[in-house]
């Protein structure tokens, strides 16, 4: 009696949210419910049984987004996402960057880098904290760079 009642303690310990905050963290074969009018999911050249997202930057310039439901009593989150660069350099970075959206389309900028390489997927794993305005879409984005970004494996824990 005892291990069971040391079980339902331990269960009603864990978080409310049973599944993942992201759907179709892989592209897989299709973009939905992911919206992203500068790319287009793709078959994996190096993987043939993976698809990714191919976006071409237009000026620098592209959104990825997906309404999410973060839980309340979550106040932290971890943001994990794989991204190659075809025209990245230290003097000609593509920057990206994440943006949490609230009813209203109010944003908070919650993470940010640049990618400085080009040709060579880099696996990005940031914790991002709660903004004070109840979040209600994810967007990862970017506003500098040029050519072509490969997108895969997006996360939110």
């Amino acid at each position: 009696m005892k291990t069971t009642r040391w079980i339902l303690c331990l269960l009603l310990t864990l978080p409310a949210a049973a599944g993942p905050l992201l759907k179709n963290p892989g592209f897989d074969k299709e973009l939905k419910p992911w919206t992203c009018d500068e790319g287009k999911v793709i078959p994996d050249p190096e993987k043939k049984d993976n698809s990714l997202l191919e976006v071409t930057l237009d000026g620098g310039v592209f959104g990825l987004s997906q309404p999410i439901e973060w839980p309340a009593d979550w106040k932290k989150l971890t943001v994990s996402f794989r991204i190659k660069a075809s025209q990245a350099t230290e003097k000609s970075p593509v920057q990206w960057r994440l943006r949490i959206y609230d009813k209203a389309e109010n944003s908070a900028l919650v993470a940010a880098a640049k990618i400085t390489r080009s040709g060579e997927w880099i696996t990005v794993k940031q914790e991002i904290e709660r903004p004070e305005s109840n979040p209600e879409s994810i967007m990862l984005e970017s506003n500098r760079g040029e050519g072509t970004l490969w997108i895969d494996d997006v996360e939110l824990k």
